[in-house]
């Protein structure tokens, strides 16, 4: 995978370095397309620790979640890389689990951060995982949700299927 900045590592790779990097922080998202409350989530999470490691969900979760990716996981990595603050990019794929438990389990941060409106147990779902493993939740990270990647994309495609019928006429 192309990389920018931030090393885009396999869980093997991070769990080899893990002992020198202090403090760590996890956050997580599809970031397909990536928008301003990401980067801002993004950026305020590394506030909390030393080092950095933004969890990119799959191809299989966008296709579950949305019904198809508008950008693979490769690029979205890609972008993630080059964000100022990320140390590590950890891409995570598990065909039928919409969730980040299994990457959570297998990085074992200190701190996991979500933004926009993922606030409690209810619209979190790695909620236990983390109090059964000691990982400090932080939540309301970064700007408030004032975007949404699902609601881009359908005013793309409204747009799209409007300029095709206008030039079918």
């Amino acid at each position: 995978m192309q990389q920018f900045g931030a090393k885009i590592l396999s869980f093997e790779e991070f769990e080899a370095i893990r002992p020198g990097l202090g403090t760590i922080v996890a956050t997580s998202g599809g970031f397909d397309p990536i928008h301003p409350g990401h980067i801002s989530c993004i950026l305020e999470s590394k506030k909390y620790g030393d080092t950095l490691a933004v969890i990119v969900n799959g191809d299989a979760f966008l296709r579950n979640k949305k019904g198809k990716p508008f950008q693979d996981l490769a690029t979205r990595c890609a972008i993630i890389s080059a964000i100022q603050g990320v140390d590590f990019v950890i891409p995570f794929e598990i065909e039928g689990d919409q969730t980040a438990i299994e990457a959570l389990r297998r990085l074992r941060p200190h701190i996991f951060t979500k933004g926009g409106d993922r606030l409690d147990a209810n619209t979190i779902p790695e909620w236990e995982i983390c109090e059964k493993s000691g990982i400090k939740i932080i939540t309301g990270v970064g700007l408030s949700k004032l975007w949404s990647s699902s609601s881009f994309l359908k005013e793309w495609e409204e747009h799209i299927q409007k300029n095709h019928e206008a030039s079918k006429q």
